[in-house]
């Protein structure tokens, strides 16, 4: 990195203030986990006098932390490394961008770099298509010979972690990535999404099993007959064991939470398959399957009217679907979901299915029988 981006990103860490705790006023809005110890937790302030945006990260599951804010008037993007570091990209608009860096668990900073294309070794951690927050406008070194398909993406990421390095995968499909799907065998998928124009219709993502060294592209047939509605429909994705894939199509209304149109399911990856559901409307948070199979799919609750006061936080509860044609029926033991009502939910996340259950906490389940309270950016934890 040249002396002059160096000195852009000291002046950058003047102003990043690192803290001991997270200070009352400040809200949980989203975590991610990497594996089922490490983990990165986004905060905002929640009162009128904005205090900026909170960013902590763990290596032991929020037994111990490291957490720096970042000032109001400053944009901050963060991107979950693994092995319990984040990378971080602040930008002040319109006219500043500052250098990305790492933060540790243990509160070392080091700037982030991006290098030469290569193959990913194995302690190095695997990035999907969310790298581009951090790297879609980064300068590299002249000699790295950086290339990319003709449409500006360089496929997926790897990063050797210790050394602050990024580096694009040759070879790789670019997607969302998913690791640590239970019954997978280590697998990595490289999930790409709905491709209209091939066939019928299809639902594209690679899978390596050499991390990240070669991989396979598959196209699993999703005839989706109301095109119209992929034009204005969220999907969700879902990876389970074996087989076993779920795609959820969802819209928005003003300041409510989406609403569940449609679920699709594989259990052979050749074809996907509508799933007749009991609703017609659905208030969905969310869905992630379980090690035996099973989909867990959570429903914001709450009040029907959607003024300031029920849109701000809102209850919900999970259902579980013990296969593609079986009713579902109300998870017994299942945490109480609460939060805001766009987090409002469940997803699979490093190992974890993770349930939102307040405005600062979590629950992590293994097998979605039992859960363990976690929060966030806490010290001292008891650990689930």
């Amino acid at each position: 990195m040249s002396q002059h981006r160096l000195d852009k990103l000291a002046h950058l860490l003047e102003r990043v203030e690192p803290l001991d705790r997270i200070p009352p006023g400040f809200e949980l809005r989203d975590v991610d986990y990497t594996s089922r110890a490490d983990a990165v937790a986004y905060f905002a302030d929640t009162r009128v006098k904005d205090r900026g945006t909170i960013i902590a990260t763990t290596g032991d599951n929020w037994a111990r932390s490291a957490r720096v804010r970042v000032p109001y008037g400053l944009e901050a993007n963060y991107l979950p490394l693994g092995q319990g570091a984040v990378g971080i990209k602040v930008e002040r608009f319109p006219i500043r961008r500052y250098p990305p860096f790492v933060l540790y668990p243990d509160g070392e900073v080091k700037p982030l770099r991006a290098v030469a294309p290569r193959a990913p070794a194995n302690d190095d951690e695997i990035l999907g298509l969310d790298i581009y927050r951090l790297f879609g406008g980064l300068p590299v070194d002249p000699g790295d010979n950086l290339r990319t398909d003709g449409d500006g993406s360089q496929g997926i990421w790897g990063v050797d972690v210790e050394a602050a390095e990024a580096f694009p995968i040759p070879g790789s499909p670019l997607g969302e990535v998913r690791q640590g799907v239970a019954g997978r065998d280590g697998a990595v998928m490289s999930v790409a999404g709905y491709r209209g124009g091939v066939g019928a219709g299809v639902w594209r993502y690679g899978t390596s099993t050499d991390r990240g060294r070669s991989w396979e592209r598959s196209d699993v047939s999703l005839p989706l007959r109301r095109k119209y509605l992929w034009r204005y429909a969220e999907a969700m994705h879902a990876a389970g064991p074996g087989h076993l894939q779920a795609i959820a199509m969802s819209d928005w209304g003003v300041d409510t939470p989406p609403s569940l149109r449609e679920l699709w399911w594989t259990d052979d990856e050749k074809a996907f398959r509508r799933v007749s559901l009991p609703w017609n409307e659905l208030r969905f948070g969310g869905m992630a399957f379980t090690p035996d199979g099973a989909l867990l799919v959570a429903e914001v609750t709450g009040s029907e009217h959607y003024g300031i006061q029920s849109s701000t936080s809102r209850p919900g509860r999970i259902w579980r679907l013990a296969s593609n044609d079986a009713a579902p029926t109300l998870l017994t033991g299942a945490p109480e979901l609460f939060g805001p009502f766009w987090a409002v939910g469940i997803q699979a996340s490093g190992g974890w299915i993770v349930a939102r259950t307040g405005m600062r906490t979590i629950a992590l389940s293994k097998d979605g029988r039992s859960w363990a309270q976690v929060t966030p950016g806490q010290q001292q934890v008891k650990q689930p």
